[in-house]
């Protein structure tokens, strides 16, 4: 695992293969199918493994709900661009492991009975709750991208003065302004 975490931060996850990993390790690519059957595998793994170690914050309730669901959007807007491989593993290659889906659907659930015990109903707290999930993926989603695109543009043309133009990731002023704004139309 932790060579394919090595490659993964070298690179990307989309470059991780067995060989790749087997080469690393110095030892034959059959030697690594006794651990994992193929890359999908290998990628379940290593997502169970970063969820685990990530410090992603769980959803806290406290006596505003607002509070508790801007701490939480900030905690793991910060988690995800704190790691480039995280954010590979479960926002960029969107196939989840078991462990991650029930992870995200606990933390769902508990945001949710939070808003709606403090008076919201149960659609529009899911649908508030939607909207700041997206504006955290879609903003480290954004960064990362960003990261990637100016790593390739870096490697293709040897320097930065030849960069063609990429998004601009939201900073984290813009995010703030978005998320307390989405949050102010809300009233319980």
């Amino acid at each position: 695992m932790e060579a394919a975490f090595a490659i993964a931060a070298d690179s990307s996850i989309e470059e991780v293969s067995i060989p790749l990993v087997a080469k690393s390790l110095d030892v034959g690519v059959t030697s690594i199918y006794w651990h994992v059957r193929n890359k999908s595998e290998l990628l379940d793994v290593m997502t169970d493994r970063a969820l685990r170690r990530s410090g992603l914050p769980a959803y806290v309730e406290s006596d505003d709900w607002r509070e508790s669901l801007m701490a939480h959007a900030r905690g793991v807007r910060r988690t995800f661009l704190g790691d480039p491989v995280l954010t590979d593993l479960i926002l960029i290659r969107g196939a989840l492991s078991p462990m991650a889906r029930r992870l995200g659907e606990q933390e769902t659930q508990k945001a949710i009975a939070s808003m709606v015990r403090a008076g919201l109903d149960e659609q529009t707290a899911l649908d508030l709750y939607s909207a700041v999930s997206e504006l955290v993926r879609g903003s480290v989603l954004l960064a990362r991208l960003t990261q990637k695109h100016s790593g390739a543009q870096r490697t293709e043309h040897g320097n930065e003065s030849e960069f063609t133009s990429a998004p601009e990731p939201l900073d984290d002023r813009a995010f703030e302004l978005l998320l307390t704004s989405l949050l102010a139309r809300r009233r319980a």
